[in-house]
């Protein structure tokens, strides 16, 4: 009988990395090599300080900021930033687990140290990293401290202390002053402020806080912003900006509310709305100041269940043999709205705040809306007529595109079939794959010539396609040449959109650099803004940049050379340091240039210069395109031109 020899145990091998890639980082250091995971850019050197001071205005109020209630920034030419708040000053005592520190130490220069843990705080944060983070970001920071009768001041340089809590004097004021130069280490010119987006932001915040000034004053580079925001009706005041010249139907309806939720804690509620003639529905919903952009969010999804829930009864107890099945989509329709919720402990989905996850404050809005627009539809019986005829209407509306995508759908015409005069590309891989919108046959044949057969595809479309800003889905997809841009993408469009059958990568708008180029680039960000949005979200769109300028070094003869420049002081920057002879030709058209031009400056993907389509902010995106699409705004649209127009454009026309 033979005996089985046992098997060989064969000991796996431990294999360690070298200790010396080990590295513990302190707080400063660890936000100084990754700032971009704890601040999302230089504008939040601003918002964090400022948010400090709302934050007791929230919170207390017995705050000394309920006798001012003002806030103040400060821009300067160096771009040196001071906020300044009358909400109370910064404990001074020492911090009993840091002796030799303050507590006003710890808040500015240690992670996870604040004032805003405590159970039960509406904050727009609870994370204590805010102005540490800034502190360590910045060249210098500096904390002035009056309380007391007595005047405080503390420095920073890099996030390390550099002078210890001090006091300096005496005053007859109480305040907090914070005061920074962000770090040129950390910031380049890349990552400068967002001049308009801060003055927005401020507006935008004492809008949400009734009561509360903000005195801006901002002269930094071009900007010269002296402004003091004060808005006693909020969120009402709101609403008002946003209607801009858009014909309502009633008037802006308010609701303030202080609600108690299940778990007992108060919830503030304040939403303004109004119903527009328009065919879009608007509805930016905050929480503690912060503002939740997914539609899933509880504030608003709690919005928009109350207010359907109110209309849809109010009209079949009106029509009991009506055989109209209203949807909630319905009840929406040209609405503008405004939603701030003051909640405590706010949970969110997600690392971001997009996504408010809490039921409870859906249930209390679903309660208090319905009850609110019942409420309404008693006392204002003309303007409840008007919003029930509005609803109709859009169920019509809504009936009638449903109808057209049927029939599409039908022909096979939605977003399936052949594209006339779409050239393909070679791969087969949709992410590494680009698909150029070219204006016109004469360009688009420019473009086949000098594309990257094997990931270009050119689509050339003929002339301006349709304003879609106000123009509902079945009205849109009658257009021939949209049609063509939803085949050609092969991902739907609307309610049919979907991000997983989008055939390229990269879309890729490619106009003439004259003023009529601009507006096709226009009407396209308006086509996808409105129907094609996660083309945006998701970072697939892009605008082509072709050279304004073509430079021909020693033209007409052997030693001819193409040097492009996008903007005039580049192009006269390029001429000066020539020394042989040159021609300057400006490209008004794509036509202007030959194929090897247009793939040298335009289309190689070593050397053109491609513009990323995002949505930074959604409010201020929805009320450019408001000004510079709807077609009754001429006068603001005019003047919105004018202001936003880079230095030295429209001169020349």
């Amino acid at each position: 009988m033979a005996v089985k020899k046992p098997k060989k145990v064969i000991k796996p091998k431990v294999v360690e990395q070298p200790a010396d890639n080990f590295k513990m980082l302190d707080d400063r250091d660890h936000v100084r090599l990754r700032p971009g995971m704890y601040i999302p850019n230089k504008d939040y050197c601003v918002y964090e300080l400022v948010d400090n001071g709302v934050d007791i205005l929230i919170n207390n109020e017995n705050s000394h900021l309920y006798e001012t209630k003002l806030i103040t920034l400060n821009i300067d030419t160096e771009g040196i930033v001071t906020v300044t708040d009358s909400a109370g000053a910064l404990p001074i005592r020492e911090a009993e687990d840091a002796p030799g520190c303050t507590v006003a130490e710890l808040c500015v220069s240690r992670l996870k140290a604040g004032t805003k843990f405590e159970e039960g705080v509406k904050s727009a944060g609870l994370n204590g990293v805010g102005a540490s983070c800034i502190n360590f970001l910045s060249e210098w920071f500096r904390v002035e401290i009056c309380t007391g009768g007595k005047l405080y001041d503390m420095m920073f340089k890099q996030g390390i202390i550099d002078q210890k809590l001090e006091e300096k004097g005496a005053t007859k004021v109480t305040h907090t002053l914070m005061q920074c130069k962000p770090d040129p280490e950390i910031w380049n010119d890349k990552d400068d402020f967002n001049i308009n987006a801060i003055n927005n932001r401020m507006k935008q915040i004492c809008y949400l806080n009734p009561g509360l000034s903000i005195q801006v004053d901002i002269d930094y580079k071009d900007a010269n912003i002296h402004e003091v925001y004060n808005y006693p009706e909020g969120v009402k005041s709101y609403v008002e900006e946003l209607i801009e010249d858009k014909q309502s139907i009633n008037d802006i309806w308010l609701l303030n509310k202080t609600a108690t939720l299940n778990n007992g804690k108060t919830c503030e509620l304040s939403v303004a709305f109004v119903y527009t003639e328009t065919y879009s529905d608007t509805v930016y919903a905050f929480t503690n100041n912060v503002l939740n952009t997914d539609g899933k969010s509880s504030n608003i999804t709690g919005f928009k269940r109350g207010l359907a829930a109110a209309v849809k009864e109010c009209f079949e107890a009106e029509n009991p043999k009506s055989k109209i099945s209203l949807t909630a989509e319905d009840t929406r329709e040209g609405i503008i709205a405004v939603i701030s919720v003051k909640v405590p402990d706010p949970n969110y989905i997600g690392q971001g705040k997009d996504y408010l996850n809490m039921p409870a404050v859906a249930s209390v809005l679903y309660g208090e809306v319905k009850e609110f627009v019942e409420d309404q539809f008693d006392k204002l019986p003309n303007e409840k007529e008007n919003i029930l005829n509005k609803v109709v209407q859009s169920y019509k509306v809504r009936e009638a595109a449903h109808k057209a995508k049927e029939a599409a759908r039908k022909n096979k015409t939605l977003g399936v079939g052949k594209v006339e005069g779409l050239t393909k590309c070679l791969s087969k891989k949709p992410h590494e794959r680009c698909i150029w919108f070219v204006e016109g046959d004469s360009a688009g044949g420019s473009a086949k010539k000098a594309r990257d057969k094997e990931v270009d595809a050119i689509l050339p479309v003929f002339g301006k396609i349709p304003n879609v800003y106000d123009k509902t889905l079945d009205k849109t997809i009658a257009s021939d040449k949209i049609m063509m841009i939803v085949k050609a993408l092969e991902c739907g469009i609307g309610e049919d959109f979907d991000i997983e059958k989008l055939a390229y990568g990269k879309v890729i708008i490619l106009t003439d650099g004259d003023p009529d180029g601009e507006h096709i680039r226009c009407l396209y960000l308006t086509l996808f803004y409105k129907f094609l949005k996660p083309l945006i979200e998701n970072g697939h769109l892009y605008i082509a940049q072709p050279p304004l300028f073509t430079i021909r070094k020693n033209p007409r003869t052997k030693k001819e050379e193409n040097i492009y420049a996008w903007t005039r002081e580049e192009m006269l920057s390029i001429c000066e340091g020539l020394t042989c002879k040159y021609e300057v030709q400006r490209n008004k058209g794509l036509g202007e240039m030959n194929s090897d031009e247009l793939k040298d400056s335009t289309m190689d993907k070593d050397t053109r210069k491609l513009i990323q389509v995002t949505i930074d902010d959604i409010i201020e995106a929805e009320k450019a395109l408001s000004v510079c699409m709807y077609d009754k705004d001429v006068a603001n649209r005019k003047h919105f031109i004018l202001a936003n127009k880079p230095e030295g454009e429209l001169d020349e026309e």
